[in-house]
């Protein structure tokens, strides 16, 4: 990290205006073979990420007028005001500020003050940089002194969480410009879908990062003919195949999805790596990443006894890694989730203060950006969370979470455009959570479309891993509409019976039992009346 501080500046210093590229820092900076591959290797932006948060770090705890940045989406250092008060590092470790009302709500904000405009603080900093050089290299090179020191003796809590790592191993020996071209195309689609999720750190297997993969993800053809790949998930020390996939390349549109859904299964909150790593826990509730697992798990289950260990660790977590934007979206989702369930918290809109943290940490992280967008559509700003979570969906689309609730959120904000984006979620992932199945599900039952709704939640009711009754509530209703009294009936009486109610309980007040809201109570009970349930 200092070597590559010193080159930024060195440049910068230099006078040159020809942007840096990604292969100049691997090979000048980061000691790099003349042959590294930019297509294949993320090596550079990542060691640029790292460096971008080391930055932040150091400014928010030594404070200062003007600071060194990392110009985002660019290898360039630039000097800047110092924008990262006192009152964004108190917001940091749970100190009060000014960001919560006094009666413990979060303001409302708005999409212009969420989203950057121009103001007059950009122009202060564009005239800042267009200052005499000699100043701005003054300036800098001082800075870098205290820089230097700092990242040659860290302060000792300054830690990075232990994510899964994976090394990308693609064909070396191909022959012909097809197998190549192919090789690179998959290699930039692997490399670009799996750095979308933050819970995995991913670099090439040639690098000198390989003896330290926990996974590698090998490519191979089948055939001479490049008609069929294979793509395998291997444990890094044993070598033991995990999951592998057989993809047809005849088709470029359907070898793309394809590509994507190995993604996905690979990389998803519930994919194959996840699942190895889960094995290994096991029941660990330690700070950190097996927290993070276990809070999925969570989602996925809804286990009410794991409740208490799992906001421990969360707590014990960012106490521990302040700095780990991923951390802090997964809180930003806990909180917010938490508020909607209508339980107390010790302050209403952290899930807000949570999430703008993890943004501000890395501003191209998914989760952080949906963290935001979630935020917002709980505090019923319907424009915000679609701004926030559009951009979000745009840095990983095939994070099924983000898209699949970004649509649940949006067909709460009357939004019709948001069945996409839950459907999409659907076909991605199998495993995508139930809630996003039966908002799709009660759609559909909503236009009169009762067959597909009952073959969706029929689908995802047999695999559920859990009772979800907004699904089994729309299995209900479809099979009414299609005239199957008995069994949707059944079904209601089984389910009404699970809250301690009887067939003859007002609908209403069985719905209340699960559903908080009472405008969507009310759409519900105009789909009931309409199936015509519980005519005689």
């Amino acid at each position: 990290m200092c070597k590559l501080l010193r080159f930024l500046v060195d440049y910068k210093l230099s006078g040159n205006d020809i942007p840096l590229k990604s292969y100049t820092i691997a090979t000048d900076a980061l000691g790099r073979d003349a042959d590294f591959d930019t297509q294949t290797d993320s090596y550079p932006r990542v060691q640029m990420g790292r460096l971008r948060r080391m930055l932040d770090n150091f400014y928010l705890r030594k404070g200062g007028e003007n600071r060194l940045s990392i110009a985002p989406n660019k290898y360039e250092i630039i000097l800047e005001p110092n924008i990262t008060g006192l009152e964004n590092r108190n917001e940091l470790i749970g100190q009060p500020t000014d960001s919560v009302t006094p009666d413990g709500r979060a303001p409302r904000l708005s999409a212009a003050e969420l989203l950057p405009e121009p103001t007059a603080g950009f122009a202060r900093q564009r005239r800042l940089r267009a200052g005499l050089v000699s100043v701005v290299g003054i300036a800098i090179l001082l800075t870098l002194i205290s820089i230097l020191a700092y990242l040659l003796w860290p302060e000792p809590e300054v830690k990075e969480i232990s994510y899964p790592r994976v090394a990308l191993d693609l064909p070396n020996d191909a022959s012909g410009a097809p197998a190549t071209e192919l090789s690179g195309s998959i290699g930039n689609q692997l490399v670009h879908g799996l750095n979308g999720f933050g819970g995995i750190r991913i670099f090439d297997r040639k690098s000198s990062q390989q003896e330290n993969a926990g996974y590698v993800i090998k490519l191979r053809f089948l055939d001479p003919e490049v008609q069929r790949i294979e793509l395998r998930l291997m444990d890094g020390a044993s070598g033991e195949i995990l999951w592998s996939e057989e993809i047809s390349t005849a088709n470029q549109e359907s070898l793309k999805l394809e590509v994507d859904k190995a993604i996905v299964a690979l990389a998803g909150h519930y994919g194959k790596i996840a699942q190895a790593e889960m094995a290994k826990v096991e029941s660990s509730y330690a700070a950190g990443y097996p927290c993070l697992l276990q809070f999925d798990i969570y989602i996925r289950y809804r286990e009410q006894e794991k409740l208490a260990p799992l906001r421990k660790c969360l707590q014990e977590s960012v106490e521990r890694f302040p700095q780990d934007a991923h951390l802090l979206s997964v809180l930003a989702f806990a909180q917010n989730m938490s508020d909607s369930s209508g339980s107390k918290s010790s302050a209403k809109g952290l899930g807000m203060l949570f999430a703008r943290k993890a943004e501000a940490l890395d501003n191209d992280d998914a989760a952080a950006n949906f963290a935001i967008s979630q935020s917002a559509f709980f505090a019923d700003d319907c424009d915000t969370g679609v701004a926030w979570g559009k951009k979000a969906v745009a840095l990983n689309p095939l994070n099924s979470r983000i898209s699949g609730y970004l649509g649940l959120y949006m067909i709460g904000c009357n939004l019709p455009e948001g069945e996409g984006y839950a459907t999409r979620a659907l076909e991605l992932d199998p495993n995508a959570d139930l809630t996003i199945a039966a908002a799709v599900a009660f759609q559909m039952l909503k236009r009169g479309e009762a067959e597909q709704a009952r073959q969706l939640s029929s689908k995802y009711m047999a695999s559920s891993p859990r009772d979800e009754p907004a699904l089994e509530l729309t299995y209900i209703l479809s099979a009414a509409m299609l005239d199957d009294k008995k069994e949707s009936r059944r079904a209601w009486t089984a389910l009404a019976e699970r809250y301690g109610l009887s067939a003859t309980t007002p609908p209403r007040k069985v719905l209340s039992r699960f559903i908080s809201s009472p405008t969507l109570i009310d759409e519900v009970m105009a789909v009931v009346n309409r199936s015509r349930i519980f005519d005689k």
